[in-house]
């Protein structure tokens, strides 16, 4: 029975690869002449100051991580990432019984992104990308504003890696 069960497990996995299945993050660049990205700091149209850097230092980390395709500058790199922080959003989703105080806010991170070749600014990819996390509040406002962070820094993280996923796996 235990045979017969590899058996199938390595037939399944064997013929997954011609049922459009594959392994995410392999891939390049659409255009084969882009070896290198420049990632300018991003736009800002919220009231969260300095939510545009966390975004921007995320995307630069991981690029920079993946190795498939250099980070430089913008007058050195064959194309441009750019975008906004469009809009950071905080709504009260834990509530106590009784005294109605908030335990807990679910923070929501939106941006808009562009993919651009730099010889001839046309656009290779174009996209609004969200991502929510939820933190706890406390007493303590300083607490609750490093809980808020926290969670910009992980949203920011995550927004960088799916960017990342679609700008080099899906093209």
């Amino acid at each position: 029975m235990a045979k017969f069960l590899r058996g199938v497990v390595l037939f399944a996995f064997l013929t997954a690869g011609g049922c459009g299945y594959q392994l995410q993050g392999r891939g390049t660049p659409s255009d084969p002449g882009i070896q290198s990205v420049a990632i300018p700091i991003l736009g800002n149209r919220t009231a969260e100051t300095g939510i545009e850097s966390e975004v921007t230092r995320a995307l630069v980390e991981k690029f920079t991580s993946s190795r498939r395709i250099a980070v430089r500058s913008q007058s050195a790199a064959d194309a441009v990432l750019m975008g906004t922080v469009k809009s950071f959003v905080t709504a009260s989703v834990a509530v106590t019984t009784g005294t109605q105080i908030t335990t807990g806010y679910r923070a929501t991170l939106t941006v808009d992104v562009m993919f651009l070749r730099k010889g001839d600014g046309k656009v290779l990819w174009r996209e609004e990308v969200a991502e929510w996390r939820n933190y706890p509040v406390v007493s303590d406002l300083a607490v609750t504003e490093n809980n808020k962070r926290d969670a910009i820094r992980r949203m920011s993280e995550l927004l960088a890696e799916r960017i990342q996923e679609i700008i080099l796996g899906s093209f």
